[in-house]
């Protein structure tokens, strides 16, 4: 159930009206979001639900226990208990047949035959994102930083939640357990911002990440040698805005549905293309698990605390995990060092220019930086996009193949990728101004306003679905 098919309209209404008329009786509610949000996650596999209950059930106990032990010893345990558990299923569902293969192979090339395992299993959607959630939970609870939920109910409303349960943002629990204290309230501020994002997230994923996907960006990765380099260099532009378009939608349409029921979910991007460095465009591309990774593992690990060198192995191995994190296959294992290595050196360089965070760079200078990393995240997503590394390097090959033609680039194709490279670089207070003014025009406007972008969609999307690119993490 796709954020822009009609099924999930449909669905939405169904869950804020049940969700509604409920408002007063709080348990009921909770219940009955509780149930829809396992509807919702069962239209894709039916039987991996039992793998959010489990982890709903394990870290609700852990919670506890860690809460009410009474030595260290204790709550060390529990919490042991909750991260093998909760990383145990991540790693043998998304892991274990890269792991396995990759030995397999080692003992081939040792002219060993020696067989070993395969798990025949479909990845489930979103393991990574709410895995991450729960997690959150039972560590903050640890560091003594948030208590231990009574209520399993309120609980399964935070794992289960719909829409940031299978492609984010990462929620924690600190942030969204205190909301569900208050009786909800109707504050058409509030839904009128909701039906904005929605509106903004159909648009950027109907009108342009799918446009992109299946009339440039497919075609060249399924046959690159089909195509010309300047053309395989366009598609990569065409890739790196499909995959913001797509996955920035999503999460637009899940802050706009949870904001229809009145409660907020985090960013998850910022204008990430408009950043100098790597360090700065981590900072604002999938925020939420850049943050959860540098709370959860950089700083527990011991950050820049413990000297220089320390520093730096931290620093690689948290960014090389972010790149893994998205995938088990050597093209995610390149990527992940890739990037750690980005990093790494961009710290190097800055701690020895002697620059602080609040020194600025004049205007082309500034610029020439943006388009320098812009080109390091283009065609580092040669990775992220190739099936395997024999198709990222066919294409990387197929760019310096020495053919100039840009024939095949049609001119939807540059008027599309201008159009959203253009209105990426606006200053970011555009679109809060537009979003305010929306706010602030009669509600049939609002109305009216929706029903036309979703008219307009309905006439350009592609009959065939494109699922979203974060649903296969």
């Amino acid at each position: 159930m796709q954020f822009d098919s009609p099924d999930y309209a449909i669905f939405l209404g169904l869950a804020l009206v049940g969700y509604w008329l409920l408002r007063d009786r709080r348990p009921a509610r909770l219940l009955f979001v509780f149930l829809a949000s396992c509807v919702f996650y069962m239209a894709w596999r039916p039987y991996y639900i039992g793998l959010i209950l489990f982890s709903t059930v394990l870290d609700y106990v852990a919670g506890r226990q860690i809460e009410a032990a009474t030595s260290a010893k204790r709550k060390k345990a529990w919490l042991l208990v909750s991260l093998t558990g909760n990383l145990g299923l991540l790693g043998t569902f998304k892991y274990f047949n890269f792991f396995a293969k990759a030995l397999h192979d080692g003992f081939a090339l040792a002219h060993l035959n020696i067989p070993t395992a395969h798990l025949d299993v479909l990845l489930p959607v979103g393991i990574s994102f709410y895995t991450f959630q729960t997690l959150s939970y039972t560590i903050d609870i640890y560091r003594g930083k948030l208590k231990a939920r009574k209520s399993f109910l309120d609980f399964g409303f935070f794992v289960t939640y719909f829409p940031q349960l299978v492609a984010g943002p990462i929620v924690r629990a600190s942030e969204f357990l205190p909301q569900l204290k208050h009786r909800p309230r109707l504050d058409p501020e509030r839904v009128s911002r909701g039906l904005f994002l929605i509106g903004t997230g159909l648009i950027k994923k109907v009108a342009i990440a799918d446009y992109l996907s299946l009339n440039l960006v497919d075609r060249v990765f399924d046959n690159p040698s089909l195509f010309t380099g300047p053309e395989v260099v366009v598609a990569l532009y065409g890739f790196t805005m499909q995959m913001y378009c797509d996955f920035s939608g999503y999460t637009d349409m899940a802050r706009g549905s949870a904001l229809l029921m009145g409660l907020e979910l985090p960013e998850n991007f910022d204008r990430p293309y408009a950043t100098t460095n790597p360090a700065a465009f981590w900072r604002r591309w999938h925020m939420t698990l850049s943050s959860w990774l540098r709370d959860y593992l950089y700083f527990p690990l011991g950050g820049s605390r413990r000297g220089e060198g320390r520093a730096y192995f931290n620093l690689w191995l948290t960014m090389f995990l972010i790149g893994i994190w998205h995938g088990a296959s050597w093209t995610f294992v390149v990527y992940g060092v890739l990037q750690a290595t980005a990093m790494v050196v961009h710290r190097f360089f800055y701690k020895r220019s002697g620059r602080t965070r609040d020194a600025t760079d004049g205007r082309w200078l500034t610029a020439l930086k943006i388009f320098a990393c812009l080109q390091f995240v283009v065609f580092s997503r040669i990775l992220f996009r190739a099936k395997g590394l024999d198709n990222a390097w066919e294409v990387t090959a197929r760019i310096f193949s020495g053919t100039r033609s840009l024939a095949q680039i049609t001119w939807g194709l540059w008027l599309m990728l201008g159009a959203t490279f253009f209105f990426h670089y606006l200053p970011k207070r555009h679109f809060q101004n537009l979003e305010r003014a929306f706010v602030r025009i009669p509600a049939w406007s609002q109305g009216l306003a929706l029903a036309g972008v979703v008219y307009l969609l309905s006439l350009v999307a592609s009959s065939d679905a494109v699922p979203y690119i974060y649903f296969q993490f």
